[in-house]
């Protein structure tokens, strides 16, 4: 099958299950995001747990702020601020993500470990776009499945536990055509002009300490 639809919808794929299946076989996961929640990432604790040596690239392309006591998205153009700036911003990010019923469960507390482990390892990689960007883009890459070595899905979901598997969301899969190879390279330009969040030891020991 070329593509699949993926919409959340009782006995309809839940993307949260997809990716958790690709993640338990891929070498190596790309994620384009509006922001990365820890909600989200807590979602796919199976699939990752299942696999101790994929790398997941996670590129953050908005800002959030907490509104009514209600988290929202917002893009930030801001040309002059440094990569310094942009790290400090995304940390002010997930202090106020991380300050939510979400979070505060024995559930997350034990699964946080696995995730920092990855942090501490090189295989949990985060970094920010210099320039607001609003795509969803998860790529999977499993070198091994000669058949389909790369697929993607894009559509409506964030990385967060409502848009993996609690509301209506409209998704697709696509894995033919030569489709997969034009979303990496979309992804890996980003990628590469990006700002690195988690690859100087002195922000990455800053995030973990957070």
């Amino acid at each position: 099958m070329d593509s699949i639809f993926i919409t959340n919808a009782q006995g309809q794929p839940i993307l949260k299950n997809r990716i958790n299946q690709l993640a338990t076989k891929a070498e190596e996961l790309k994620f384009l995001v509006g922001f990365f929640y820890f909600s989200g990432i807590h979602e796919l604790y199976q699939g990752l747990v299942e696999n101790n040596h994929v790398i997941l690239k996670i590129l953050v392309g908005l800002n959030t702020d907490k509104i009514n006591n209600q988290l929202i998205e917002y893009a930030l153009n801001d040309p002059a601020a440094t990569a310094n700036q942009h790290t400090e911003r995304y940390f002010q990010n997930i202090k106020l993500t991380l300050n939510g019923e979400d979070f505060d469960n024995q559930d997350f507390y034990e699964r946080i470990g696995l995730f920092i482990k990855m942090l501490r390892d090189d295989r949990l990689i985060i970094r920010k776009t210099r320039q607001p960007n609003h795509a969803k883009l998860y790529i999977s890459i499993d070198i091994d499945n000669v058949q389909c070595p790369r697929t993607f899905i894009t559509g409506s979901s964030n990385l967060t536990r409502a848009g993996l598997s609690g509301q209506a969301e409209f998704n697709v899969e696509i894995s033919d055509w030569g489709a997969p190879v034009i979303a990496e390279q979309f992804f890996d330009k980003l990628w590469e002009d990006s700002i690195q969040i988690t690859e100087h030891d002195e922000s990455k020991t800053k995030l973990i300490k957070l």
